[in-house]
C-alpha cells in the first residue's frame, strides 16, 4: 500500500470543525469578550458542562483571556469525560496537532469515542491514521471501517483521496471490503480527467444562518442560571442537546457547539 500511504502523506490530514454560515470564535481582548470569559469561568466552576466546553475553547483561541493550551485541554477534557461531543473531538484534534501536548494515544481514544456518533471529521481522520503506522499501529480493518463511514457521510475530502489512489485501491480492494461496498452502493461521478466527485443532487438546499456568537453565549448563560433537578451528579448544566432553547449549528443532522475551526495540514512522513 505504499502508493496509498504516499498520497495520504501528500494530502495531509485536514483537521476541520466546519461551521457553516456561523460566526467564528477568534482571539479577542475587548471588555465584552473578557466579560463573557469571566461569566463562563464562573459557570464552569459551578459545574456546568456546557460552560466547561466553551471555556476550554476560549482558552484555546484567546477569547477574553490569553491563549493557554494547557488550561484549554483541562476544561475540554473535563467536558469530554462527561460525554460532551465537541470537546471529545477537540481534545483528540489538539492532541494530534499540539507540540507541547502531543499525545497520539489520547487523540485516538477521544476520536474513537466521538466517532461512535459519526461526529463530523472523526471518521475520515481515524481512517487515514489507521492506514499508516507512523504514529499508531496500522490497522487496515479499522481504516476500512472509518473510511467507509466517512464515505457514507459524503466526506468532501474523499474524492481527492480516491482519485489519487484509484489504481492502488483496486489492487488492494481485499483490505477495504466495507469501503468498496459503499463505493459500489453509491458510486461517485468520474470526470473526463479521471477525477472523482460526489454526484450532484436535485434536493432543495435550505440555508439556515446561525445567530451571532454573543446571542448563543447569552442563551447558554441563561441556562446556567436555571437550576435543574439533581441527577446525583454535581454537574447542573447538561450538553446542548439537552437544553431546549440552546442555539446550535446543525451539520448533516448533527449538532455541534464548537465555535472555532481547527485547520491544519497534518502530514505523515514516510
Amino acid at each position: 500500500m505504499k502508493n496509498l500511504l504516499s498520497v495520504v502523506t501528500a494530502l495531509g490530514l485536514l483537521l476541520l470543525v466546519p461551521q457553516s454560515n456561523a460566526e467564528q470564535l477568534e482571539a479577542c481582548q475587548s471588555d465584552a469578550c473578557v466579560e463573557y470569559f469571566n461569566k463562563f469561568k464562573r459557570g464552569a466552576k459551578g459545574g456546568h458542562l456546557r460552560a466547561m466546553a466553551t471555556l476550554g475553547q476560549f482558552y484555546y483561541v484567546g477569547y477574553g483571556t490569553e491563549k493557554n493550551e494547557d488550561k484549554a485541554l483541562k476544561y475540554l477534557e473535563k467536558a469530554a469525560r462527561k460525554g460532551e461531543k465537541s470537546s471529545q473531538y477537540l481534545v483528540g484534534a489538539i492532541s494530534l496537532l499540539s507540540e507541547e501536548n502531543k499525545d497520539y494515544k489520547k487523540a485516538v481514544k477521544y476520536l474513537e469515542k466521538v466517532a461512535k456518533s459519526n461526529y463530523k471529521d472523526s471518521n475520515f481522520l481515524l481512517g487515514t491514521l489507521y492506514v499508516n503506522d507512523k504514529f499508531i499501529k496500522h490497522d487496515y480493518e479499522k481504516a476500512d471501517l472509518y473510511l467507509a463511514k466517512a464515505y457514507k457521510q459524503s466526506d468532501p475530502r474523499l474524492p481527492d483521496l480516491l482519485t489519487s489512489v484509484d489504481d492502488d485501491l483496486k489492487k488492494h480492494a481485499s483490505n477495504f471490503p466495507l469501503l468498496t461496498k459503499q463505493m459500489n452502493k453509491k458510486p461517485m461521478k468520474k470526470a473526463d480527467d479521471g477525477s472523482f466527485e460526489w454526484p450532484s443532487t436535485n434536493m432543495e438546499v435550505i440555508t439556515i444562518n446561525s445567530p451571532p456568537l454573543e446571542s448563543r453565549f447569552d442563551e447558554q448563560l441563561v441556562m446556567f442560571k436555571k437550576r435543574k433537578k439533581t441527577t446525583g451528579s454535581r454537574f447542573q448544566g447538561q450538553t446542548c442537546e439537552e437544553q431546549i432553547s440552546c442555539y446550535q449549528t446543525r451539520l448533516n443532522g448533527q449538532a455541534t457547539d464548537t465555535f472555532f475551526n481547527i485547520t491544519s495540514a497534518y502530514s505523515y512522513s514516510n
